[in-house]
């Protein structure tokens, strides 16, 4: 498996978007000197460990085209002297930055690397959550230009009504994109209905559309481990922080993730808190009253933002109890359908997938009943 590994290039940003959940910015840039010592370091590890998937590195910020000459001159290393082990670059931009100068060097370059623009709607929705228009961002010349390239939407708890258009739209268009809820937001009773009803819009939009790549909660989504009787502490933790996925600050400090870094909760001190917990150890990502949850298996949790929001790895946001029922809910529903249109035709691995999204349905409404019954 490829390692994943989040650079901030910059806390800086030009744009101040409603969900961001670096509050804690300041005027801090990495230096290519601690650029060059992250990425040597890990692909070192990867030699190692003999990691034949490689290393991916997140060029992060921030806004990391408020750092375009590191970004070159830290590409054009890796380049000339990394040989014998895979490195693939991702740039994250919100794109407000791409003028010529920086269109034409990353086309000169746009076979070694992958740009992802934020955008989340047309231009009423991109004003209220990013204070600039969609119509402005170079969009499609990122999509005729950079082969490996796409979108990445973000939904706040402001624009939820409008989700399912806005994600339709950019499909129509011919974008690859990728889309999620906004983390920390303050979902209110009703708003699970609501992500259910745009969830069930998009999931009709990808059965009578085929061609259309759906985005990974519909594409990526597997059920098979509903079909054991493993015990509920091995889904305690359900990120990738430090198995697969590290983070390095402005400094080069080494990080769990990205979520874990001082311009996210204003604490320098974090890494003693840190160095206490044993990542490894399941359980220790899930309190006592989710450990009995009937849903806990399905479940996607955020051990940092647990972290930055109520003190502790463990203590779940449960206001995020419904989104999380509405995703499994409407993804199991859209696969059932999916695997019936093709009924007679289905492999034993196909039947299996189909067996695993019924019982998470059922798992998803025997729960549902209880769940809106105590609200």
């Amino acid at each position: 498996m490829q390692k994943v590994c989040f650079l901030m290039l910059t806390y800086r940003c030009n744009l101040n978007c409603i969900y961001c959940y670096q509050k804690y910015k300041t005027s801090q840039n990495m230096t290519l000197e601690t650029a060059k010592s992250v990425v040597s370091r890990e692909v070192q590890l990867a030699r190692e460990s003999n990691n034949k998937d490689g290393v991916r590195f997140n060029l992060f910020g921030g806004e990391p085209l408020l750092k375009f000459d590191l970004i070159k001159e830290l590409c054009t290393w890796i380049w000339d002297t990394i040989t014998d082990v895979k490195v693939d670059i991702f740039i994250t931009t919100n794109g407000t930055l791409l003028d010529d100068e920086k269109k034409d060097w990353f086309k000169a370059h746009k076979e070694k690397l992958n740009l992802v623009m934020s955008v989340d709607g047309k231009d009423d929705v991109q004003e209220c959550n990013r204070g600039c228009h969609s119509s402005e961002l170079p969009i499609n010349w990122v999509l005729d230009t950079m082969p490996h390239r796409f979108l990445s939407m973000t939904v706040p708890r402001k624009s939820l009504s409008k989700f399912a258009d806005e994600l339709i739209y950019f499909h129509e268009q011919g974008y690859h994109i990728e889309a999620k809820p906004a983390q920390g937001e303050d979902w209110q009773k009703g708003d699970g209905k609501l992500y259910e009803e745009q969830l069930n819009r998009i999931a009709d939009y990808y059965l009578s559309h085929p061609g259309v790549n759906p985005i990974n909660l519909f594409k990526k989504a597997s059920y098979l481990h509903l079909l054991n009787n493993e015990p509920n502490e091995k889904y305690g933790k359900t990120c990738g922080a430090v198995d697969e996925l590290v983070a390095y600050d402005v400094e080069g400090r080494l990080f769990p993730c990205h979520h874990f870094l001082p311009n996210v909760n204003g604490k320098t001190d974090i890494l003693d808190y840190l160095n206490t917990i044993d990542f490894s150890d399941f359980s220790r990502f899930v309190d006592d009253e989710c450990m009995k949850c009937d849903i806990l298996k399905l479940c996607r949790t955020c051990c940092a933002r647990n972290f930055n929001e109520r003190g502790d790895v463990s203590r779940r946001d449960r206001r995020t109890c419904q989104i999380m029922l509405a995703e499994a809910k409407v993804v199991s529903s859209y696969q059932i359908r999916k695997y019936m249109q093709n009924k007679d035709n289905l492999n034993s691995q196909e039947l299996l997938n189909l067996k695993a999204a019924i019982k998470c349905y059922q798992v998803c409404c025997d729960f549902e009943k209880k769940f809106y019954a105590t609200e």
